[in-house]
């Protein structure tokens, strides 16, 4: 990965945002080192304020020569659109390409998504749960197949999880936005596509993705995406994104009150972490509809 890259395959930064997230990682490098990608790339590990000893994990790491790991310290602000910005200003490459800590690319992955830049300015692949998590995960976290993934009421997006552009086009549209703590990676899609550029998603699963197990982690996850969500329709809502309806929202909510956990699962058919998913996104909705102007009834 150290060799010189052919013109026609401009060299790859491949950008992670981590925080305390050192048990997990190891999986996404050791996948990264198994991609079929046939040119040069380096990994860059954004350190997002972590406290359980990355930087000298990453220091003395035996994948360090491999990958070409870089360490980057972004602690500066919390956020993964903090850790991404740092990690691509430093970022000497001609091509980004953004995954997770806690997840796993597939082999083909690079390859394919540095080949779409080909013909699009921003390319983003679907997502699996299979591989990372057990049964009863998948049965309590909602996940949509990749055929359904990165679509959306207004514009189409890609899934940080699994995205790449140039650089170029990372840098002139500014990065992602920092004060957008979460559906940033919605928000930079669509402000790409309204700039004019041309996104792509590959509606295939070419990342194992990792569900949160814990119900705190579920609730903390599903609350913060329900309030991103109408943060992000907010800022597009003078460009024809559609609100949300309290309406619908409301009447979700009263359908979960009968199906709470107090009741027996066998009565409810919903397991507790499912529900707490449920409700908190919908809480998130309502609070960030209320305060960015997404919400109507």
């Amino acid at each position: 990965m150290t060799s010189d890259m052919p013109a026609d395959h401009p060299a790859v930064s491949v950008i992670i945002p981590v925080h305390n997230s050192k048990t997990v990682l190891d999986d996404q490098l050791r996948a990264l080192a198994r991609q079929d990608y046939e040119h040069p790339f380096t990994v860059i590990v954004s350190d997002n304020g972590s406290t359980d000893g990355l930087r000298e994990h990453i220091e003395s790491h035996c994948l360090r020569n491999e990958l070409a790991l870089r360490y980057v310290d972004s602690g500066g602000t919390p956020g993964a659109s903090f850790a991404r910005n740092r990690g691509a200003d430093v970022a000497t490459s001609a091509v980004l390409a953004f995954c997770d800590a806690d997840d796993a690319v597939h082999p083909s992955w690079l390859r394919r998504i540095v080949a779409a830049l080909d013909e699009y300015d921003l390319v983003g692949t679907g997502l699996e749960t299979e591989t990372l998590n057990s049964d009863a995960t998948r049965a309590s976290t909602p996940f949509a197949p990749p055929s359904d993934q990165g679509k959306s009421a207004f514009l189409p997006f890609v899934i940080g999880a699994s995205m790449a552009c140039r650089t170029s086009t990372y840098r002139d549209l500014g990065g992602m936005l920092e004060y957008v703590r979460a559906s940033e990676d919605m928000e930079f899609s669509w402000r790409a596509q309204q700039s004019g550029y041309h996104m792509h998603f590959i509606a295939e699963p070419l990342v194992s993705y990792r569900l949160r197990t814990g119900h705190r982690e579920n609730w903390r996850q599903a609350a913060a995406l329900g309030y991103g969500s109408a943060h992000v329709r907010g800022l597009y809502r003078d460009v024809g994104c559609p609100p949300f309806r309290a309406r619908g929202i409301a009447v979700a909510l009263l359908a979960l009150a009968v199906r709470n956990p107090l009741l027996p699962t066998a009565l409810t058919r919903m397991p507790t972490r499912l529900w707490l998913r449920l409700v908190a996104s919908r809480l998130g909705l309502i609070r960030g509809g209320r305060r960015y102007r997404s919400l109507v009834w």
